[in-house]
């Protein structure tokens, strides 16, 4: 009996309701395996990330510790760091690669994230991976310290007050080295003239023939490591002391104008460093100018002062501190020790122009206790306004000394 139209059109929809059941029974698999393959590979993207995260703060760290440091030590170092930053519940911690070259880190780790879904469908892990790289620039610090040891620093505690800022200044620069070559110091004592030490006598740079040994009031038997600016205008050049123009020339300062404490070459000889200090002692006429050129002799390769050579590996801040407390005197030329001298401020600037045309930075400090005038010539020697520093009481010493040590033990380090 052929069925009627109703009947006919609700065997359609069973039929219809059949097929959809059909339909969604086999779209259900790959449903669940998108689901799943989205909840597995979310979870290795975190672990990616973390990897990622772990492997730069590795990197890093181990950068900022290659100082002194072979290669694979550096490595080695990065993966210490890397596994203790690196921890997921359920994931192995890899050991990565890495290559290292004197400034350079590059690191890679590949994780193995177990999975909780794919694996029903033949997927049981995914891998991930990531690099990281960091480059350092370790800046060697070279300072010179041009400290006046003229006769006014024994007024208003200025000398105790130096040395112990000095002192401390020193034992800044000691605690920041991680390697016995990351820190070299000088130390130039000057008044009128500089000691570079009577053991220096038949050095080649020295004009020991200009020694004066007598005078109108006084004779000497012996130098006393006394020297003088050099003919201008090598007195404002760091030029190689090799025939009579360029020479050092010797004098013998009189004894009721002793010379100044001997200088000290670059070194890292800290116990060293702190007797010069302590050995410091004011008397004679302020010559700023010479105290700057030895500073700066001490810090250029070769005589007289022959600092250590230099690692091509390295960059190399070099930094000159000048400390005094009045206005220039005499030099060689000019002055007569009591009053200001304009002709030495001159020379003195030529001196700083060239000086700064190197690259040096210049720290000028001016401890006016006597209520002179503002040093035009230190501040003008000064590389930038920030780096002068006028102070009107001793104490205030320690506290400038500090400020400066604070910004030149800074670690550089670019990744």
């Amino acid at each position: 009996m052929p069925l009627s139209l109703s009947a006919r059109l609700r065997s359609l929809w069973v039929d219809r309701k059949a097929n959809v059941t059909v339909v969604f029974g086999l779209m259900l698999t790959p449903i669940m395996a998108m689901t799943g393959a989205a909840v597995d590979y979310s979870q290795a993207s975190r672990v990616q990330a973390k990897l990622q995260k772990a492997l730069d703060a590795a990197t890093i760290a181990a950068g900022s510790k290659a100082a002194g440091k072979t290669t694979t030590q550096v490595v080695a170092e990065g993966q210490v760091f890397f596994r203790q930053q690196f921890t997921v519940n359920g994931v192995t911690t890899p050991t990565p690669t890495g290559t290292a070259t004197a400034n350079s880190l590059t690191m890679t780790a590949t994780a193995v994230v177990p999975t909780a879904f794919t694996g029903m469908f033949g997927v049981p892990s995914i891998s991930v991976s990531a690099t990281a790289a960091t480059t350092w620039n370790f800046t060697r610090l070279r300072v010179a310290l041009a400290l006046d040891n003229t006769g006014s620093m024994a007024s208003d505690g200025k000398m105790d007050a130096l040395r112990t800022a000095t002192q401390n200044l020193l034992n800044r620069f000691q605690a920041s080295t991680t390697s016995s070559a990351d820190t070299y110091v000088s130390i130039i004592p000057f008044s009128k003239v500089v000691n570079v030490g009577t053991g220096n006598v038949n050095a080649s740079w020295l004009d020991i023939s200009s020694a004066q040994q007598c005078n109108r009031w006084y004779c000497w038997n012996a130098w006393d490591g006394s020297v003088m600016d050099r003919d201008e205008p090598y007195d404002t050049r760091n030029t190689a002391p090799t025939n009579n123009n360029t020479r050092f020339p010797a004098t013998t300062s009189p004894a009721n104008d002793p010379a100044p404490t001997q200088l000290i070459a670059p070194t890292n000889n800290w116990t060293a460093l702190q007797a010069t200090v302590a050995a410091m002692i004011p008397a004679g006429g302020t010559n700023q100018q010479i105290g700057l050129a030895w500073a700066w002799q001490s810090l250029t390769q070769g005589a007289p002062l022959h600092p250590p050579a230099e690692d091509p590996n390295y960059t190399y801040k070099k930094v000159i501190i000048i400390l005094s407390d009045g206005l220039n005197t005499e030099n060689r030329f000019y002055g007569n020790g009591y009053q200001h001298s304009p002709e030495v401020d001159a020379r003195q600037r030529i001196l700083c122009d060239n000086i700064k045309a190197t690259g040096i930075e210049i720290y000028a400090i001016q401890v006016n206790t006597a209520n002179d005038p503002t040093s035009t010539v230190l501040q003008y020697c000064a590389s930038k306004p920030d780096n002068f520093v006028m102070m009107t009481n001793a104490s205030q010493m320690d506290s400038a000394l500090q400020d400066i040590g604070t910004k030149l033990t800074r670690l550089r380090l670019t990744n």
